[in-house]
């Protein structure tokens, strides 16, 4: 039979285990969407100040790229904060925030 220590170490070892799955499963479920979407924002360009459907497109996976990434930063801060995971988790949500707030911005194309 364990002593109760080792079964309440054990316990909150695989608690602890736990937490950073999860949290690392979130942070790659979100950067994935938001990664992909910001790259067919800059994948897309218009042919000419015409092609209005272009415009669209980059807007459209634009928003849908920020948002993504805005939706997951708050995971990757909670995880980094607590701890559970290391700070170069901030990263791809920083970037991928920073590159779909400058396509719909600075890089938008001009009509």
């Amino acid at each position: 039979m364990t002593p109760p220590q080792a079964t309440q170490a054990t316990e909150a070892t695989q608690a602890s285990r736990a937490k950073v799955v999860a949290s690392a499963v979130l942070l790659v479920i979100g950067c994935l969407p938001a990664g992909a979407a910001t790259g067919i924002a800059y994948l897309s360009n218009p042919l000419g100040p015409w092609d209005h459907q272009a415009f669209d497109h980059i807007r459209l996976f634009g928003k849908l790229g920020l948002t993504f990434a805005l939706l997951t930063a708050p995971v990757a801060a909670l995880a980094v904060t607590r701890r559970w995971l290391r700070p170069w988790w901030i990263v791809p949500c920083v970037l991928i925030t920073a590159a779909a707030w400058a396509r719909l911005t600075v890089l938008f194309p001009a009509h």
